[in-house]
């Protein structure tokens, strides 16, 4: 199997969720233009409580320095209303294990009581919860 020499992402706000899709290998060039975009787009929840919906079933990895740079920005987002993210991953656990070493209570100079974090293979599985936590990428009229 070949993959792309960069990895990919698109990025959208729908309600109160923010959708991203990652493809592909992230190298840090990757990863910053998602920092930059993504914080740019954030502002429009304007520090109102927000989820992150992420598919990356179609994601191949990172390098460790994409991963710390993604925790730091995970950091940044729940200081910005962030407060639930669901992701979902592939059957296996390397993914999961890297996308671990991202969550913030694994850094102790980070605390956070209102963000959780869940894993899920099933797409709607990942809405259905980010629902039932009060976060819909339905718009209400």
């Amino acid at each position: 199997m070949r993959f792309p020499k960069y990895g990919n992402y698109s990025l959208d706000i729908s309600g109160n969720v923010l959708e991203v899709f990652a493809t592909g290998a992230w190298n840090l060039k990757t990863t910053e233009f998602f920092v930059e975009e993504m914080h740019d787009i954030i502002s429009t929840f304007d520090s109102k409580p927000w989820a992150a919906l992420m598919d990356a079933r179609r994601w191949v990895l990172s390098t460790p320095e994409c991963q710390t740079r993604l925790t730091e920005a995970i950091k940044v987002n729940i200081t910005q209303g962030l407060t639930r993210s669901a992701y979902v991953l592939d059957i296996g656990m390397v993914k999961r294990a890297q996308l671990e070493r991202t969550h913030p209570s694994k850094h102790r100079d980070f605390i956070s009581n209102n963000y959780e974090r869940e894993y899920f293979h099933k797409y709607f599985d990942a809405l259905n919860w980010l629902h039932k936590e009060g976060f819909s990428p339905i718009v209400k009229p």
